[in-house]
């Protein structure tokens, strides 16, 4: 992939995280309840920071020189982009239409793929986390299907662009569903302010499921597709039936699952597994009253706590290298 394509996908990647926190910013005054509004303005500014470092590296190691050469689609990443494609309009039939809801669809559709077609296994993932787009916000299969398009093609222009970070796949699935919104000028669906007790409740749910997440690809060998949908599917299932409040858990804990399948050399250890965690737990919380619906935000949280994450670890080493050495951080990868 030549590295103007590249510089697309990398584009793409940095900003969806960047506009989802200034929208949670912005609308500061709906997010926690009790938590006044410079105390989100307060920590998206770091957040943010600290993507904008990492994004920098990224460019830096995966990039290289800029050259403007068209590139040529290979008949395997066509067919990568049909993958995306097809797994959005099939999650939202089974969420929709059967009435599994979006996190059992997607987490289900994601299982079986991964073990009947591995090779594609991570691309309908992806189109799984497009297919979880609201009916408010698109009302019929063919915007879902166009926002899979534009996944894919995402998807491909990203290819070895953030490899190893958790939430990639749903940050490219953001941005096909916010092109396609865009152009149509859907809105999407409305959200309300958390408590501060249910915040609380989403970080720790996110850590322990963000934990369990890396131990099952990681330790266990399950490989990151198939951790994540796991994790997801018992989540979607136990959370709303045991739970006041349980659909929002589940998609704190889906949310967190994808942190979870990022590789070891990106978030080192399972204490910064945690915080990874806790953080989409507490952005999930911040972020619910914007862009509601949109398929990929969770996925979006995701990579942004992994981000901010990696980049409080590298911020770390470059200040106090003697005490902290860095993890190998799999930056040319």
């Amino acid at each position: 992939m030549p590295p103007a394509v590249r510089g697309i996908g990398h584009l793409s990647l940095t900003v969806a995280p960047v506009v989802l926190l200034v929208a949670a910013a912005l609308d500061s005054a709906r997010a926690v309840e009790l938590v006044p509004p410079s105390v989100i303005w307060l920590a998206a500014i770091p957040l943010i920071a600290c993507i904008g470092y990492v994004a920098g590296l990224e460019a830096d190691a995966v990039l290289g020189g800029w050259n403007t050469q068209a590139a040529i689609p290979e008949s395997t990443d066509i067919a990568t982009i049909l993958a995306v494609t097809a797994g959005a309009p099939l999650t939202r039939l089974l969420a929709v239409d059967l009435g599994l809801g979006v996190v059992v669809a997607a987490a289900l559709v994601g299982l079986l793929v991964d073990r009947l077609i591995p090779s594609y296994g991570a691309a309908v993932y992806c189109g799984a986390f497009v297919g979880m787009a609201s009916p408010a916000l698109f009302s019929g299969l063919p915007a879902v299907t166009a926002a899979g398009l534009l996944a894919g093609a995402v998807f491909i222009a990203a290819d070895r662009v953030f490899d190893g970070f958790g939430g990639k796949l749903g940050t490219a699935a953001f941005v096909g569903c916010a092109a396609v919104a865009l152009a149509l000028g859907a809105e999407g669906g409305s959200g309300s302010a958390v408590s501060g007790s249910t915040a609380v409740g989403y970080a720790l749910a996110g850590a322990a499921a963000a934990v369990i997440t890396h131990v099952s690809s990681v330790r266990l060998n399950h490989g990151p597709v198939q951790a994540s949908a796991l994790v997801g599917l018992v989540g979607g299932l136990v959370c709303p039936a045991l739970l006041a409040g349980g659909d929002g858990v589940a998609a704190v804990v889906f949310c967190a699952s994808f942190a979870g399948m990022a590789r070891p050399d990106r978030v080192p250890g399972i204490g910064a597994m945690a915080v990874a965690g806790v953080v989409c737990g507490a952005l999930v919380a911040a972020t619910t009253p914007v862009l509601v619906g949109f398929g990929g935000k969770l996925g979006t949280i995701a990579f942004a706590a992994c981000l901010v994450v990696r980049g409080l670890f590298a911020i770390g080493a470059d200040a106090i290298p003697s005490a902290l050495p860095a993890p190998a951080d799999g930056l040319d990868s």
